[in-house]
């Protein structure tokens, strides 16, 4: 177990990518156009079910390894269980980054796919409560920060107690695709000041219906900041994996998620009504010992595949294929392999009397002849 620990400890490497573009390449992604209405029913793309058990059994698996280890020694500073937060943590960071920088801090924040609430811990530090001294009123002590976090996993929910939060969140098990039909969150429409989401977005097949949603729970001039993993993440791992199960089976099997295209991000949050968008895109790249780590990685995250019709499992012929066509096409130097991750980062508003509007065309006072 401390092998492993220290394996990933010393292969989670984070360094900013500046990778050029290849003029000779086109990936293209499933991306939702801006002309096309909004169905009457839900996408049915990921298998939300098998997602959930995915993560489930993730953080059982980790619990259990952690228990076949035995104690851990005193300046051991991994917790087992939290071993593959590194990527969630490292968006978070990001994405607090976003929050603080917002002119006034929200009063009440509901982190959306929260997982097990990384974002609202490093959030509650960011944006600390001031904590009421025993001669405050009640009233003054309600007025306190609310936070809500919402996760459909059972596990992920309840895998961090109260403890490792400065003010315990409200706990809500709810879909972030189906999230006005749990009765908890329906009462919160239009009570909430900031929907945040640090990286689940991304396994909601029906993004413009839960953005839609997002917006009802929000007040007026309520803000979302969020961040999904899409356009190139993980291509690497996708191309390997195509050409591996090419040369070896004749063919590519469905295992690659529709992901969000930069491109088409403004036009998700203008179709889900929200104003004065912001889009912003960085990729972090982590570097791995070899394919075996990133897929075991990936694992222990419950970030397995979990498309509608994939095929279940990868033969160990193919995974071996595709780790030498890893090393050979993108192999660092010391032997390692790269994987890269880019995440969009979207900011948008809930029009509100308060927002700044554009002036009626036509009722300048000032020519822009003169100005120059």
């Amino acid at each position: 177990m401390l092998r492993r620990i220290v394996q990933r400890a010393g292969a989670a490497q984070f360094r900013n990518s500046t990778r050029p573009l290849r003029a000779h390449v086109l990936r293209s992604y499933a991306t939702l156009s801006p002309h096309t209405p909004p169905p009457t029913t839900p996408y049915e793309v990921f298998d939300e079910p098998s997602k959930n058990r995915q993560r489930d059994r993730a953080i059982i698996r980790l619990r259990e390894e952690e228990q076949t280890a035995g104690p851990r020694a005193e300046d051991a500073d991994v917790d087992p269980v939290k071993v593959v937060d590194y990527l969630r943590e490292e968006v978070s960071e990001r994405l607090a980054e976003r929050v603080e920088d917002l002119r006034t801090p929200p009063a009440s924040i509901l982190e959306l796919a929260a997982h097990s609430g990384q974002l609202t811990q490093i959030l509650q530090e960011v944006i600390a409560d001031e904590v009421p001294s025993a001669s405050e009123s009640r009233d003054q002590e309600l007025e306190r920060r609310k936070w809500w976090i919402v996760e459909s996993s059972t596990e992920a929910l309840q895998r961090d107690d109260d403890s490792h939060f400065s003010s315990p969140p409200i706990r809500i098990q709810a879909s972030a695709s189906r999230l006005l039909e749990h009765p908890e969150i329906e009462k919160l429409k239009e009570q909430v000041e900031a929907v945040v989401s640090g990286g689940g977005l991304h396994w909601v097949g029906d993004i413009v219906g839960a953005l839609t949603q997002i917006r009802h729970l929000l007040k007026p001039d309520g803000v979302f900041v969020g961040a999904v993993l899409g356009g190139d993440t993980l291509f690497e791992l996708r191309t390997s994996l195509q050409l591996a199960e090419q040369e070896r089976r004749g063919g590519i099997a469905n295992r690659i998620s529709p992901m969000i295209n930069p491109t088409d991000a403004p036009s998700l949050l203008n179709r889900a009504g929200f104003t004065l968008t912001t889009i912003d895109v960085e990729d972090m790249t982590i570097n791995y010992p070899s394919i075996w780590e990133l897929v075991s990685d990936l694992r222990d995250m419950g970030e397995s595949n979990a498309i509608l019709g994939r095929r279940a499992h990868v033969s160990r012929d193919v995974l071996l294929a595709a780790d030498a066509i890893y090393k050979e096409l993108y192999g660092n130097e010391d032997g390692s392999v790269p994987a890269t991750f880019q995440i969009i980062f979207l900011i948008g508003w809930k029009p509100g009397p308060n927002q700044p509007k554009a002036l009626e065309r036509g009722s300048a006072t000032t020519s822009l002849k003169d100005v120059l």
